[in-house]
Formats: structure tokens, sequence, C-alpha cells
């Protein structure tokens, strides 16, 4: 039985893990023949599939290790603790029940690591279960991303915008409560990974490269973690993931991104003079941009980074997200949830001035303007 789809799988995972495919699926096999793994299977085959957890339940991830000269294993399943770092939006979820306090809406995803480090490997086979992290050269490689994506993805790779994050650290934030950077390409992840590398290695000032530059010389990076969260081709739907993605763990002290996301980071860098009011940078652009205004600022720094009181106003959020060229006016959202009731995306696309269907149907699904009231 194929369960994974071969092209999406090559496109998204790091090219050293691409040979596993095989074995990944002959593991799923066997896990969806269990009770668990059925129910799994059913709703990781979904787009929108989720699992309704609270703290003590078990996060659906399936976690494979494969560890250097010996047979590959399913990691045990974690549970949902108080602190676990998520972000979600208000859903209409099929069953009509609507989110109860505390719950986390989770999809089912995908998680494949390989370790190779010799101290990992020693500590494995002598079955111990703590190291000595500063022995650690080449930390654990993590790949993960949501199962639909490989079991029954949409569109065409190469062109598809990608949002990640990449998730680092050591000890009990083993593996994705770590140090983390949201962001997004219109590329493949991985070439904008390389260039992230090599920023790092070339003693790079933003607090992405910085941090993970840290924690490496201190001997505190145990695992890396590249975590895929979305695939599109709609650039703007990307952009709007991203922005909620940032915005929702502003307040985290792990978050290393230094501007907002989407295109309220675009916003952030025209009203303090880091970008010209006519340029528009491809989102792999916008590091660059940052990278360059400090190294020609040093003794400034970024001005007041996006202060966090003023995004959680929403007439000001509103603002930013309803006021700018070719985006829908705040009586225009509010006219396509009224007019949805009795027409189609078509013709309340017309009605409004809309730039396009796809724009209507975005507000409607509740991806885009979703603090518009």
């Amino acid at each position: 039985m194929t369960l994974i789809n071969r092209m999406w799988w090559d496109h998204l995972v790091p090219k050293e893990m691409a040979p596993l495919r095989g074995h990944l699926q002959a593991m799923l096999s066997s896990f969806s023949k269990t009770e668990y793994g059925a129910q799994w299977m059913k709703t990781a085959f979904e787009p929108n599939g989720v699992v309704r957890l609270v703290p003590g339940q078990i996060i659906p991830v399936f976690h494979v290790i494969f560890l250097e000269g010996a047979e590959p294993f399913v990691a045990p399943q974690k549970k949902i603790e108080l602190q676990h770092r998520a972000v979600s939006r208000d859903r209409a979820f099929q069953s009509g029940r609507p989110a109860q306090d505390g719950e986390i809406a989770i999809g089912p995803s995908i998680q494949v690591e390989v370790v190779s480090d010799p101290a990992f490997l020693a500590a494995a086979r002598a079955r111990k279960t703590e190291i000595d992290e500063s022995t650690v050269s080449k930390p654990a490689m993590i790949f993960s991303c949501p199962a639909h994506m490989l079991f029954n993805p949409q569109g065409y790779p190469k062109k598809s915008y990608v949002l990640y994050q990449h998730i680092f650290g050591g000890g009990g934030s083993y593996p994705d409560q770590g140090w983390f950077y949201v962001g997004v390409t219109t590329r493949s992840w991985q070439k904008r990974w390389a260039e992230h590398r090599r920023n790092i290695d070339q003693g790079s000032v933003l607090l992405f490269h910085r941090r993970f530059r840290e924690e490496r010389d201190a001997g505190r990076l145990t695992y890396i973690h590249h975590k895929v969260m979305a695939a599109t081709d709609d650039v703007e739907a990307l952009y709007e993931a991203e922005e909620f993605m940032v915005d929702g763990h502003w307040d985290d002290q792990r978050r290393l991104n230094m501007i907002p996301g989407g295109k309220s980071g675009l916003r952030y860098m025209r009203e303090h003079g880091i970008l010209s009011k006519n340029v528009v940078p491809m989102p792999d652009e916008r590091d660059r941009v940052v990278l360059k205004w400090l190294q020609e600022h040093p003794r400034k720094g970024l001005p007041a980074p996006w202060v966090a009181e003023k995004w959680r106003d929403d007439a000001w959020a509103i603002a930013q997200i309803c006021g700018r060229d070719g985006r829908l006016s705040i009586k225009q959202v509010q006219a396509i949830r009224a007019l949805a009731k009795t027409h189609s995306a078509e013709e309340i696309a017309i009605r409004i001035g809309a730039n396009n269907t796809a724009q209507v149907e975005r507000v409607l699904a509740g991806k885009t303007y979703t603090r518009v009231q």
C-alpha cells in the first residue's frame, strides 16, 4: 500500500532523509493496524483533520527515530502538557461542539529523526538515558510536517510557498519546545535554511542567527528541528499565516523573530525607515534588509519592535490588516460575512469589488481577516 506521496516527500524532506521513505511507509502500515493508528490515519488523510486535546492526552505525532547502524523505531508518544506551545484559530468543528477552555486542536503529523552523533550512539548502545550534551558535535536532525501533506497533498510542490519553523536546543526542550524562528519562503525551505546557516557561520547579528551560534558554541545544541507547517500556491495566504503565527507567539521568550510576520512586518519596516515605501521585497529578502539596516546602524538596534500592546488593540491591528493596497476594507469584510447567507462567493466578489473570488473564499473559510468582526 502506498501511503506517502513520493513527489512531495522528495520535495519536503532534507535530502539526507529521502532514502528513508520505504522504511517509514512500512512502519506506518503496521501502525495503521492498531486501534489508535487506524483512527489517527483516518484523521491524517483529511486536510483539515484535527484531534481535540487537553493536557494529559496523547499528541497525534508519529515519530520515527533512525539511529545510524540500527533498526529504526517508533518513539513513545508524548502527552499534552500545560506549557505546550501552540496557537490556534477559532474554528467550526464538524461535530458542532465548540472548543472548551484549555482545549487544543492539533492535526496528525509525521516526525522523522536521524541520529548519527557518536556520543548519542554510544549512549543508545549502553541504554543510557542521560548524556553530557557538551560532547554532542552533530545535533540530531528532525523533520516534521502535517501528515496530510504527505498522504493527501494539494497542488504541485514546485509551485508552492512554504511556512516553516526552525526549532533548536537541548535538554528538556527536545524535540519541539526550544528556541524557534518562524519564516516563509517562495523557494524550498532547504535552500532558505542553507542561507541561514551561512549567515550564522559568517557572524550575522540577527537574533535567530546569534542565538543559534551561542547555543552551538556553548555546547547546548543537541537537536535541530525543521518543521514545515503549510505549503500553498497563494502568497497572500502564506503572508497571513506567518503573521498569525508570529503574532500568536510574540510573548514567548523563545521566539527569535525580530519583526512582525507577514505584511505587518513590511509595514513596520517602512514606518521605521528600514524599507523604502516603494520597495516590496520577496519573503526571503526581509532578513537581508533587516541585517543590512542593523549593520549600518550598529548603535541604534532595531526601533522598538512591534509594540505588543499596540497589536493587542483590535482597532489598531485591524487598521494594519485592512489599510494596505489590494486588501479588503473593514466594511468589505463585514459585507462578505453578511452576504454569505444568501449569495455565492463569486456573486459576493462582484458585489463588493474584491480582487477575485479566492479573496472572498479565504474570508469565509476563516483564513484571513479573523480579527475583523
